[in-house]
This record gives C-alpha cells, structure tokens and sequence, in this order.
C-alpha cells in the first residue's frame, strides 16, 4: 500500500509541476507582452496623445477666435440696428418739416412771382441798355 501512495504522491506531484511550468511560461508571455506595448507600442500612443493634445489646442483657439468674431458681428449688429432706429426718428423729424415746406411751397404765389420778375426786367432794362452805352 506504501507503494501506491508513493507513486500516486509522485503522481501528483508531476502533474504540479507540470502545470506550474505552464503558469510560469504564461506569466513569462503576458510580461514579455506588458515589456513589448511598454517599448513599442506606448511611444506612439504618446505621439498619437501629443498630436491630440496639439489639435486640442488648435480648436481651442479656433474657438476663442469664433467667439471673437461673433462678438464683434453681434456689436456690429446692435450699431446697424441702433443705426436704423436713429435713421427712422431722422426720416420722422424730417418728414414733418418736409411737409411744412411743401405747405408753404404750395401756397406760394407763383404767378405774381413770376409778373414781379417781368416787371423787375422791365424796369432794369432800360438802366442795362443807359450803362451799356458807357463801355
């Protein structure tokens, strides 16, 4: 019975062995694998990181650019609205005295304008034609 026990302890032992070589040998890939992404494959993940780090910055001030320019365009709206309304008091203003005037235009009398002017060249002539002897 003795025997068997030693060969099945022996056994056992083997198998043990067996599969602490194979975790061995799987922890031996993954670090070989862990030390291969730390040399290779992380420098150009921190390239990849720096270059989105970079575009970052630039679309930031992209932005802060655009921002800029609505600001500028929204004051430049508020001064042409602003504009309109004084232009529309000044068309109202204007408009009032603009019809005044037409009145008093209107009631001009352009026929007794026009007889006093003829009478005015009729009196002038003669003192035109007397002064022109002298030249």
């Amino acid at each position: 019975m003795e025997g068997s026990y030693l060969e099945e302890l022996v056994k056992n032992s083997r198998k043990m062995l067996f599969y602490a070589r194979i975790r061995t040998a799987a922890v031996l890939v993954a670090a070989a694998g862990i030390i291969y992404c730390g040399i290779v494959v992380m420098p150009s993940v921190l390239g990849t990181v720096q270059k989105a780090n970079e575009v970052m910055a630039q679309a930031s001030d992209t932005i802060v650019l655009a921002d800029t320019a609505i600001e500028s365009i929204t004051e430049m709206s508020r001064s042409i609205t602003e504009m309109g309304d004084n232009m529309d008091g000044f068309i109202t203003d204007n408009a009032n005295s603009v019809e005044e005037i037409m009145k008093k235009i209107g009631t001009v009398d352009f026929e007794g304008l026009n007889k006093a002017i003829k009478d005015l060249g009729d009196t002038v002539e003669p003192f035109a034609k007397f002064f022109g002897k002298f030249k």
